[in-house]
């Protein structure tokens, strides 16, 4: 017989074994309020390396030169330029060449797909009608995708996590390859990344930061081991006399790449609308630097108007027509003008400011690093336009200096 008492609910708030209602000998455990750990991120498996004997790589072939000098299939190239010199002009240009199967400005290529990832959000609808309409480009297996997510992975103690940006780059090749092969059309033979500034979450100083990007880039390379790979970036300081000129940011550009281009743009010249433009090598690995290649960047009117009533323009890359003897001619001019115009300065602040006594007092009052303003007061003294007083005293001009800035003497 099932006694009375088992049919009672027991009240929740008495002690089970003491009745009261409160007993400090018999609390309740408090409820786990711990917030549970993070789930760890599966980490890639490690690559599997293996052996090969030397002399099985010696009659190894070289890599395919998918445009001549400047691009080879499963190696990274990197362009550099000043902002506003014509990289991505002249990165779509080859794009076009290596899509239409045609020489690009006397260079060789290999025709192939293209894709060109632009993460600067720039006008290509324009660049290309130019490209099209102006040089008559079919562009029929160029590709461009719009991104934005960096490539950088995050990197940490626990090791390389792939970035967004990334795996979204990844899925886009995969799926253009898959649509390429499935269309019997040609398969990718280079890939363009504009920019590296924009595409790079970190420093462009950080040698750390830099290499975890460029094994990033290297990764989505392997998915396409046939294709070239250019990173268009950034220039940086100018180091030494000479001026020479190199890419933003750590030594681990030059270090990690196959190939870096410099892209030096000249003086632009309104009348005719045109820039000469000199593509020079800074490194090939295993092949020796290529010739310059000197190029025009050329403003062409579209037809089509602005709102304003305007005509919309563009740019296109052309070969400069030009000889040796004219450009070198033209370099000469350059320098020239730009001699005068620094002798000119230094020559005024030794007339208006007295206590410039030396090449150190006269740099505060002239617009020149001081290795310039130390040349222009040699050629000053050379020329007796001027002459060095003793120690501690001012320059003194002579006639034909004062003639100058009095503007009576050219």
């Amino acid at each position: 017989m099932i006694p009375d008492d088992a049919w009672t609910v027991a009240d929740p708030t008495l002690c089970p074994d003491c009745g009261r209602d409160a007993c400090e000998d018999h609390l309740p455990p408090e409820p786990d309020t711990a917030i549970p750990a993070p789930p760890v991120a599966a980490q890639p498996a490690p690559t599997r390396l293996t052996a090969q004997r030397a002399l099985d790589l010696i009659d190894a072939p070289r890599p395919v030169e998918i445009i001549e000098g400047i691009a080879w299939a499963g190696c990274l190239t990197v362009l550099v330029s000043e902002s506003g010199a014509g990289k991505t002009f002249a990165l779509l240009d080859a794009a076009a060449a290596v899509s239409d199967d045609t020489p690009w400005h006397g260079r060789t290529i290999q025709q192939g797909s293209i894709a060109y990832f632009s993460y600067e959000g720039d006008a290509l609808g324009l660049r290309l009608r130019a490209l099209r309409d102006v040089t008559g480009r079919q562009l029929e297996h160029l590709y461009v995708v719009l991104a934005s997510d960096p490539l950088s992975p995050r990197v940490s103690r626990d090791g390389e996590e792939r970035s967004i940006g990334e795996i979204a780059v990844v899925a886009a090749l995969e799926t253009l390859a898959t649509d390429l092969t499935a269309a019997s059309r040609p398969p990718i033979v280079l890939l363009v990344i504009d920019t590296v500034r924009a595409s790079l979450a970190g420093s462009e100083d950080s040698s750390e930061h830099v290499a975890a990007y460029l094994r990033a880039v290297r990764r989505i390379m392997g998915r396409v081991p046939r294709a070239a790979c250019i990173l268009a970036h950034h220039a940086g300081w100018q180091d030494g006399k000479n001026q020479r000129k190199r890419e933003r940011g750590s030594s681990a550009w030059r270090g990690n790449c196959d190939a870096t281009l410099y892209l030096d743009a000249g003086a632009y010249n309104e009348d005719r609308g045109e820039a000469p433009l000199t593509l020079g090598a800074l490194k090939v690995r295993d092949a020796e630097r290529p010739a310059p290649l000197h190029l025009v960047r050329r403003r062409v009117e579209l037809a089509e108007m602005d709102r304003h009533g305007g005509p919309v323009t563009s740019c296109v890359i052309e070969s400069d027509r030009r000889s040796r003897e004219d450009r070198d001619a033209e370099r000469v001019a350059k320098v020239n003008a730009t001699n005068r115009e620094l002798d000119t300065a230094v020559l005024r602040a030794m007339r208006d400011y007295p206590a410039a006594t030396s090449v150190k007092r006269l740099r505060p009052y002239v617009s020149g690093r001081l290795e310039a303003v130390s040349d222009a007061v040699a050629r000053l003294l050379r020329a007796q336009l001027a002459f060095e007083g003793k120690r501690g005293s001012p320059y003194t001009l002579t006639e034909a200096g004062l003639a100058i800035l009095d503007g009576t003497k050219s």
